[in-house]
């Protein structure tokens, strides 16, 4: 079917028009609260400088988020198949702005390290409701494509207001930034009011009616389902070197390794959002084309070992290289939807949001982990001395022993893949 003439059934066709306005709502929130969760990487040296942070201290506004976002995922599981995602959703958004606001009003740290908290409780429904609404509304031949197409559409809010993000603190200051990030909030969770409905009035959408014991006991069924659990560790893997290196710790490893300008390490270190944006739609549409899902995961797995490790270990090379070894690690990271897909083949439409829940908690509680490991790795090698900011300096060597560790997680999850072969997973 051509592009015009998906459009055209589309346009004339109610239900589906509204299942895409619906997917499109939450995929846009999606956008938003990536643009929330990069900005403290880029904001690294201001950050650092306005709130006199070490790197174990900074590592908290990244770190703090993500334990707030996983640590929601599994009630949010629940209470998305218990009250829908509409009221879900708008909830979240105005976290997330509450948050950004907080974030960016703060003079004392501990004001600054509960607006990430608020931004990752909110940040936490983003992705699951997006993938709950294809779920719920779109067949599994479709499925695939939406959700990547979903990552799609975060990733390219993390490119482009990279440099909206460098632009408005060169001419303003970094709390302009969030004050304007707060009034992007506003527009969009007026947009998820429109165009999300309510579960009552959709056609497709399947409550969870069951009493909340029984939703746990199903939760503690799907925690130790070892197909679906296998999938969830795999996504760790594929998606913490993003996670990890391009929302905190890329830009100031590259500034050091690379000898690049902060414009210029930001730029670079964001690329690897322009690869995972063709990724994540590239990778699932030939998985499910022709049905070798596990297969993809196993073999993405080993090229983003070789790719990060290269990048680590090997020799300084030129800006343009760099930036198309960053787009060839992003794109193959996309390959992290697959693990959702996989995991999903497991579900029934009534407990979909439980399994995103308990694979993304798991997902997401890997990556502040190592986010803040990798901050107090730093600290214990540092040699006492301080660029000329008066912050803490990290050498390239220094980075790159603490950024050894997600080789190790690589490694680990390689071997871990090669279980996959005795998954069988059905045609979509």
């Amino acid at each position: 079917m051509s592009v015009f003439m998906l459009l055209k059934k589309i346009f004339n066709n109610k239900i589906i028009r509204g299942a895409y306005l619906a997917w499109f709502a939450g995929a846009l929130f999606y956008f938003y609260q990536y643009i929330l969760r990069i900005s403290p990487g880029i904001m690294v040296d201001q950050l650092t400088r306005e709130f006199n942070l070490r790197a174990e201290e900074f590592a908290t506004l990244g770190a703090l988020g993500l334990f707030a976002y996983s640590i929601c995922q599994i009630p949010l599981g629940i209470i998305v198949d218990k009250i829908g995602v509409k009221r879900t959703v708008l909830v979240s958004i105005l976290l997330c702005i509450t948050g950004s606001y907080l974030f960016a009003v703060a003079q004392d740290f501990w004001v600054a390290q509960l607006s990430r908290v608020f931004i990752g409780i909110g940040s936490g429904s983003a992705f699951m409701c997006a993938l709950k609404i294809v779920a719920d509304h779109f067949p599994p031949g479709k499925r695939a494509f939406l959700m990547g197409a979903t990552l799609t559409l975060g990733t390219v809010g993390a490119l482009v207001s990279g440099k909206t993000i460098i632009y408005v603190m060169e001419s303003s200051s970094w709390r302009h930034v969030l004050l304007n990030s707060t009034l992007l909030g506003g527009a969009i969770f007026i947009i998820a009011l429109i165009f999300i409905n309510k579960n009552k009035e959709s056609h497709h959408t399947k409550l969870n009616k069951h009493p909340l014991p029984i939703v746990l006991k199903n939760i503690i069924k799907i925690m130790k389902d070892r197909n679906i659990l296998i999938y969830a560790i795999l996504a760790i893997g594929l998606y913490t070197p993003l996670s990890v290196f391009t929302d905190l710790w890329g830009i100031s490893f590259l500034k050091q390794k690379f000898n690049l300008s902060q414009s210029s390490a930001t730029y670079i270190a964001l690329m690897m959002y322009a690869g995972l944006s063709v990724g994540s739609l590239v990778l699932p549409w030939l998985s499910e084309k022709y049905n070798i899902l596990n297969i993809s995961i196993f073999s993405c797995g080993f090229i983003i070992l070789i790719i990060f490790s290269y990048l680590l270990y090997g020799a300084p090379i030129s800006e343009y290289s760099l930036s198309v070894l960053l787009v060839a690690l992003g794109f193959f990271c996309g390959a992290e939807m697959m693990c959702f897909t996989g995991a999903l083949q497991f579900s029934k439409q009534e407990n979909s949001g439980e399994i995103i829940g308990v694979v993304n908690t798991l997902n997401m509680l890997g990556s502040a982990i190592l986010q803040q490991l990798i901050g107090t790795l730093l600290d214990l090698q540092w040699d006492q001395t301080y660029n000329s900011y008066g912050n803490r300096q990290y050498t390239a060597t220094q980075f790159i022993n603490a950024l050894s560790v997600l080789t190790g997680v690589l490694i680990f999850c390689c071997i871990i893949s090669f279980s996959l072969k005795k998954i069988k997973v059905t045609r979509f």
